[in-house]
């Protein structure tokens, strides 16, 4: 005959594992997009949000429900592909161009989970910093749309090269000026 207290360890041994299950279940799901505050800012430029113009980002990682801000669309690439940022993860986001009247200034409370989103590259819209910068829509329409009126192709999260995000392919062209070489491209070793 077994002892309560040994059938009651046996049943404790048996649900635990049961609850771990249900428990990951639960973080399954996507936390909500946070709200931009006045105290937001840029995890690699240090500027406030709000007073940035262009669309942001907002990645929540794991263990955290504060989200690392980014002031543009391309931050939040280059977070997701550089090797030295942390890959977990939960949930990604960014602002939708869709739902706002002027694309250099985007309804903050309007995002977008970003793997979900479609995306304009190579378009003539640049970001809050002048740069090249990805055009995220929430509806692929919007992002055709977009796309008519102001050039570039649309694609998936997924097919966003990182030679659009970390070496951008619309860059200015060569000048007398800068040695004829495009604007952040770095001289090609033994090359005079």
């Amino acid at each position: 005959m077994r002892s309560p207290l040994s059938a009651a360890l046996l049943a404790a041994t048996l649900l635990l594992p049961l609850s771990a299950c249900m428990e990951d279940r639960g973080s399954d799901e996507l936390p909500l997009p946070q709200v931009v505050t006045e105290d937001a800012v840029g995890h690699y430029c240090g500027m406030t949000l709000v007073d940035h113009p262009g669309p942001k980002g907002q990645i929540i990682l794991k263990g955290s429900d504060r989200p690392v801000w980014m002031s543009s669309v391309r931050d939040t690439f280059a977070f997701t592909m550089l090797p030295e940022e942390p890959k977990d993860v939960r949930a990604i986001y960014v602002t939708d161009l869709g739902r706002a009247a002027d694309p250099a200034n985007p309804d903050l409370t309007a995002w977008v989970e970003a793997r979900k989103a479609w995306y304009v590259l190579g378009s003539r819209f640049r970001g809050g910093m002048g740069a090249s910068e990805p055009a995220p829509f929430a509806d692929e329409a919007a992002a055709q749309s977009f796309a008519a009126s102001h050039g570039g192709r649309v694609v998936r999260f997924a097919e966003v090269p990182d030679t659009a995000i970390l070496w951008p392919e619309a860059e200015p062209a060569a000048t007398a000026d800068d040695g004829g070489m495009k604007h952040g491209a770095h001289p090609t070793p033994g090359a005079s």
